[in-house]
Parts: structure tokens; C-alpha cells; sequence
């Protein structure tokens, strides 16, 4: 089982984040040059309701990888293996017991 491990949705999800911090500069940059406030505060909940899709796509997508790392990694542990036989029923000489009657 191969692992392929993303970077590049990481960059991602910091970039998206940025883009949509930025509303608040926005914000001040059209209150201080606007003639039309309205149409201009509507184009710009127009342009950040794209940048907050984009951001829940890239959070979908690292929390995505995350999970399947955590899965993989459950797998693969080695002492995961440990835990399973000491779960098992053995006798007085170590030998796995598979049933009530030992069978």
C-alpha cells in the first residue's frame, strides 16, 4: 500500500485563508473610493462567497488526506499486532486456543 502524501493542499488551505481574511481591507478600500457602496459591497459578497467555497473545498480536502494518513497509519502500526495477540485465548504453553474445547 503506497501513501502519497500532500503537500500542496496544505499551501492551499493558507492561501484560501488569506484570500478571505482579506474582506476587512476590502471592505475599507471600497468605503474609502466608492461612488455605488450597494453594487460594489454586492460584487464583493459575489467575489467572497467563491473565495469561502474555495476555502471549505481546501479544508475538505486537507481534513481528506488527514483521515486517510490516520487510517493508513492505524494499519500500519506495528504494535497494533502486539495488541491482537494478547487478545487472543492461549494455553499454558502458549498455543492459541480457538474455541471452548480448544479445536
Amino acid at each position: 500500500m503506497t501513501i502519497e502524501i500532500k503537500r500542496d493542499d496544505l499551501e492551499d488551505l493558507e492561501e484560501s485563508m488569506y484570500d478571505c481574511w482579506n474582506i476587512t481591507s476590502d471592505i475599507a478600500k471600497i468605503l474609502d473610493v466608492s461612488n455605488n457602496i450597494e453594487d460594489d459591497v454586492r460584487a464583493l459578497m459575489k467575489v467572497y462567497n467563491i473565495k469561502f467555497k474555495v476555502l471549505a473545498s481546501n479544508v475538505d480536502e486537507v481534513d481528506h488526506n488527514l483521515r486517510s494518513l490516520r487510517e493508513t497509519w492505524e494499519e500500519m502500526r506495528p504494535d497494533r499486532f502486539a495488541e491482537n495477540e494478547d487478545k487472543s485465548d492461549k494455553d499454558l504453553f502458549g498455543n492459541v486456543v480457538l474455541g471452548e474445547d480448544g479445536c
